[in-house]
């Protein structure tokens, strides 16, 4: 006999569909009744289904990240392996509201007037994640039933920062924020919301990371020659320059080079002051392929995991799998990370850049090491953080902005 898993109710108004997030077992596996086989997202949250019986699962309808209408059959639970399984079925369409047909219309993002009704559509956990991820849900595009906002969609507007305006349109000098190995220019979102409104803020991303195009990296100037590609292409001379990481040793080296008119400096756990690092921290992040493979490198980062965001593991793996940039990063980390020390050498540039300056650190940094920063020129201002590991900008995005803003203040004088 075969006993089907489903969910009859979402628990809310608007809810007509519920989302596959995760089996907690394989298709053929041995249950009880009441062991949870499947979990969805809801209206109200993660929601676990139990079994309904005793016996094996001989059948999943709908793999994880599909969406299912509510009180589809999502899976059936056999008395027996040696039953037939039901025929699969491709995944049915969400029923439909009475009414006049027409062609669906693109999902558009929340009005501001909507939200300020209080009826701006979002799944629970959708607003949690989109807190954790600091993103705006009324510039998110809702692709649920009647534009509803779901978890997924969230996940890929994290990864999908606002498009700063084009530098050569202000007055106002840019502020360059330069992002460090395996991430994009969403990793700045933090600190991007506490700077001022006025001030420029241009995100450009590293070959192969983000949405940026790999090519042949085999030393620091090969980035540091593709970021000014970059920044030339918006008219972009001068900047006020910040780098977090390997995009710090990017940002000494646009400096150094003379590749753009550095007006400031300011230098987040830079690599190249020194040869140690945590490599096996960058070839994991560059080879891992599932959330929880990914999730363990990314707890290495911080100096408390449950700072991370919720749902930062997936959001990261998604939009490097849309991108297909797997192996331009393993490349990278090969190239300028071999043997396990860093093979950046820039402690001597920063002797020979006068710009104002700040180095910042975390005394818990578990990737670089911040005795690196000792014997820093006398004119570049240290801070070295408690309680922060190796993403400031994340750990402590008020005081890394604060800082930030001094430096802009000072080269302004």
């Amino acid at each position: 006999m075969q006993h089907p898993i489903q969910i009859d109710s979402a628990g809310g108004e608007y809810m007509e569909t519920v989302v596959v997030l995760e089996w907690a077992v394989a298709l053929g596996a041995a249950v009880k009744a009441g062991d949870t086989v499947v979990t969805v997202e809801t209206a109200k949250a993660a929601t676990e289904i139990a079994a309904p019986a005793d016996g094996f699962l001989t059948e999943i309808r709908f793999a994880a990240g599909q969406e299912a209408p509510v009180g589809v059959v999502l899976g059936h639970i056999g008395d027996s392996l040696a039953e037939p399984q039901a025929a699969p079925q491709p995944a049915p369409q969400a029923p439909s509201l009475p009414g006049p047909q027409s062609p669906p219309a693109a999902p558009q993002a929340a009005s501001l007037a909507e939200l300020q009704k209080g009826r701006l559509r979002a799944t629970p956990l959708a607003r949690r994640i989109a807190r954790n991820l600091s993103v705006d849900l009324a510039q998110v595009a809702g692709t649920g039933p009647h534009g509803r906002i779901k978890r997924a969609d969230v996940e890929a507007a994290a990864t999908t920062p606002p498009l700063a305006a084009p530098a050569q349109l202000h007055r106002v000098t840019p502020l360059v924020l330069i992002h460090g190995f395996g991430a994009d220019r969403a990793s700045w979102r933090p600190v991007a919301g506490l700077l001022p409104a006025q001030l420029p803020l241009v995100m450009p991303e590293l070959p192969g990371h983000g949405q940026a195009a790999p090519r042949p990296v085999q030393r620091i100037e090969d980035l540091a020659f593709a970021i000014a590609d970059d920044l030339r292409a918006q008219g972009i001379e001068s900047a006020h320059l910040v780098g977090h990481s390997l995009g710090g040793a990017v940002a000494i080296a646009l400096a150094d080079l003379g590749l753009v008119a550095a007006r400031s400096l300011v230098l987040i756990a830079p690599g190249g002051l020194g040869p140690e690092a945590n490599t096996a921290f960058l070839h994991g992040l560059a080879g891992a392929e599932t959330p929880e493979a990914l999730q363990g490198w990314l707890d290495q980062m911080v100096a408390d995991p449950a700072s991370l965001p919720a749902g930062f593991a997936r959001a990261v793996l998604r939009q490097r799998h849309r991108a297909g940039n797997g192996a331009a990063l393993a490349q990278m980390a090969a190239a300028l990370f071999g043997n396990g020390v860093q093979l950046l050498r820039l402690r001597q540039s920063l002797h020979r850049l006068t710009m104002p300056a700040k180095v910042i650190w975390g005394r818990a940094d578990r990737i670089l090491p911040p005795s690196h920063a000792a014997d820093l020129p006398g004119h570049i201002g240290l801070h070295l953080l408690d309680g922060v590991g190796h993403v400031p900008q994340l750990e402590n995005p008020g005081l890394v902005a604060r800082l930030i803003v001094e430096t802009l203040r000072a080269a302004e004088e």
